[in-house]
């Protein structure tokens, strides 16, 4: 065996790593693609409308009644603050609302909105934000909606709704 022939694996092995040392890679996309539609129940504690308090629901479920990307069906057990979705297809969502999993009626909650495309960067390309127009809701369990910022975006801090929950429940 010659003598190169001898470094010759050594000197593949060295150029190989040199090469897979210098390629590119494309930055993991570390935003959040989806836009956060986040909803906070509040329960009304007396029939005047005035008196309210942040209320953690037993078992609170959000059903969609049309395609979206997430949380379909979901039971969040204890809690007052949610994430839904809305749908990138339609300038209108519709969930169901039930406050402590299926013992009590359900709501339905209605969203209008505009969709807007928003380029979030090369690695993570483009998603759809919102503006939101209006909410109409049933008055099962729901006293009232108000809409608390119109701007739904990929910011999860935000809240955008208050729901609030009649006195009775």
């Amino acid at each position: 065996m010659t003598r190169a022939g001898k470094y010759f694996p050594f000197i593949l092995f060295a150029f190989s790593g040199l090469w897979l040392a210098c390629t590119q890679t494309r930055d993991p996309c570390l935003t959040p693609k989806i836009a956060s539609f986040n909803v906070e129940t509040m329960h009304l504690l007396t029939d005047t409308s005035t008196v309210f308090a942040d209320t953690a629901l037993p078992a609170a479920v959000f059903i969609p009644l049309a395609r979206v990307d997430s949380n379909a069906g979901t039971i969040f057990p204890q809690q007052s603050d949610f994430t839904i979705s809305l749908s990138p297809d339609s300038n209108v969502c519709r969930w169901q609302f039930t406050t402590d999993s299926f013992a009590f009626a359900f709501d339905t909650l209605t969203f209008y909105y505009q969709r807007n495309q928003q380029f979030i960067s090369n690695a993570c390309g483009f998603t759809y934000f919102y503006t939101l127009d209006s909410v109409h809701t049933t008055k099962h369990n729901i006293d009232s909606a108000h809409i608390t910022n119109t701007s739904v975006t990929n910011n999860v801090n935000t809240k955008q709704l208050q729901i609030f929950i009649h006195p009775d429940f």
